[in-house]
C-alpha cells in the first residue's frame, strides 16, 4: 500500500492506488519538461494511459500564483503556502484519482523544488516539511543534476534570466546575473540534501537529450516490470514465458478409418466393392430403361420413344 510522508488527506484511501507516480526533479534549465514530453508519448506506445501534471497547474490556485508573481512583492510565506495549496489541490483532484486509475503519472517537479525553494528563503525546514507531509510517496525520483556553470548558458540562450529563478528577492541589490548564480548554488545545495534524504536518483543532464532519455527509460522499465500487465506489453515470443500456458483443450477422438492407415489389402478390396457398386447401378439403370412405363395412355419403347401401341413410330395414341 502506498504511503505518505506523514499526513493523510481526509477521506483519502491509499490502499487502491495501483498506478506508478515518477517525478522529474531539477532546477530550471534542467530539462525536465523535455524529458517528460518524451517519456509521455512513449509510455503511451507500451500501451500505458499517463497524466503529466506539474507546478501551478491547479484550476484552484494555478492562475492565482502566476498573477501573483507578475509583481514582485510576493512574499515567502505567502509563497510557500500559495504553492502548497496548488499541490495539494492537484494531488487530491488529479494525481490521487489517476493512480486509482491505473494510470503512470509523470509529474514535473514535487514537492521537494517546493522545500528547496522555500528552506533557501529562509523558511523553517521542519515547519515546511510538515505542509507537504501529506505528499504521496512515489515510486522513483530521478533528479536532472546539472552544475551552475553548465546552467547558465541554457539559461541565457533559451528564455534569459527571470526574476524569481534569480532569487532577486533572496538577493536585492545585486545585479540580476549575479543573484541568479548565488540562488542557483543555494538551490542546487539543497537539492543534493533533499536527495539524500528523499533518495533521489540521480541523473546527468549535461549529456544530449537522448542519452539522457535513454537512461530515463531504463530506469521507468525497471518500475513497470512488477506492473500486472508486464504481460500484455512483452514482444510476442517473449510472451509464452510469462503468462502460463492454459491446458489444450482435449482433441476429438479420431474415427477408426482416421487414426489407422489402410493396409493394402483393404484398400484393394475396398477397390473391388467401388466396382462391384458402379455394376450393380448400370444394371439397374438398364433394367429400367427396358421396362414399359404407363404415363398418360403411352409407353415407351425399348429407345425410350414414345408410342402408344408399340409401333415406335413416335407417334401418342390415345385409348
Amino acid at each position: 500500500m502506498r504511503k505518505t510522508y506523514g499526513k493523510l488527506l481526509p477521506g483519502m484511501k491509499l490502499d487502491d492506488l495501483a498506478g506508478k507516480l515518477i517525478v522529474i526533479e531539477g532546477t530550471d534549465g534542467a530539462g525536465r519538461t523535455t524529458q517528460i514530453n518524451m517519456l509521455k508519448p512513449w509510455l503511451e506506445e507500451l500501451g500505458h494511459a499517463v497524466l503529466d501534471t506539474g507546478m501551478t497547474r491547479s484550476e484552484l490556485a494555478g492562475d492565482g500564483i502566476r498573477r501573483a508573481k507578475e509583481g514582485n512583492n510576493l512574499g515567502r510565506v505567502t509563497q510557500s503556502l500559495f504553492y502548497a495549496t496548488d499541490f495539494i489541490d492537484r494531488l487530491e483532484n488529479e494525481i490521487v484519482p489517476a493512480l486509482r486509475a491505473g494510470f503512470v503519472v509523470l509529474t514535473d517537479r514535487y514537492v521537494y523544488s517546493l522545500m528547496a525553494r522555500a528552506i533557501v528563503r529562509g523558511m523553517d525546514g521542519a515547519w515546511i516539511r510538515s505542509i507537504f507531509s501529506a505528499a504521496l510517496v512515489p515510486d522513483a525520483v530521478f533528479y536532472l543534476r546539472l552544475s551552475v556553470e553548465e546552467l547558465i548558458p541554457r539559461v541565457v540562450f533559451s528564455r534569459g534570466f527571470d526574476y524569481w529563478e534569480s532569487g532577486m528577492d533572496v538577493f536585492p541589490g545585486q545585479d540580476m546575473y549575479e543573484s541568479f548564480r548565488a540562488y542557483q548554488a543555494a538551490l542546487l545545495a539543497e537539492f543534493e540534501r533533499l536527495g539524500t534524504e528523499y533518495n533521489f536518483q540521480i541523473i546527468d543532464a549535461s549529456a544530449e537529450p537522448r542519452v539522457v532519455f535513454a537512461q530515463l527509460k531504463a530506469k521507468v522499465l525497471s518500475i513497470l516490470e512488477g506492473d500486472s500487465r508486464a504481460a500484455y506489453f512483452a514482444k510476442p515470443e517473449e510472451r509464452t514465458a510469462i503468462v502460463p500456458s492454459k491446458p489444450a483443450a482435449p482433441a476429438l477422438a479420431p474415427s477408426p478409418l482416421e487414426s489407422e492407415p489402410i493396409a493394402p489389402a483393404a484398400a484393394a478390396s475396398n477397390g473391388s466393392l467401388n466396382r462391384e457398386i458402379d455394376l450393380l447401378f448400370q444394371s439397374m439403370v438398364a433394367f429400367y430403361s427396358d421396362r414399359p412405363h404407363a404415363h398418360a395412355g403411352a409407353s415407351a419403347d425399348g429407345n425410350g420413344r414414345a408410342n402408344g401401341n408399340g409401333n415406335g413410330n413416335g407417334h401418342l395414341h390415345r385409348e
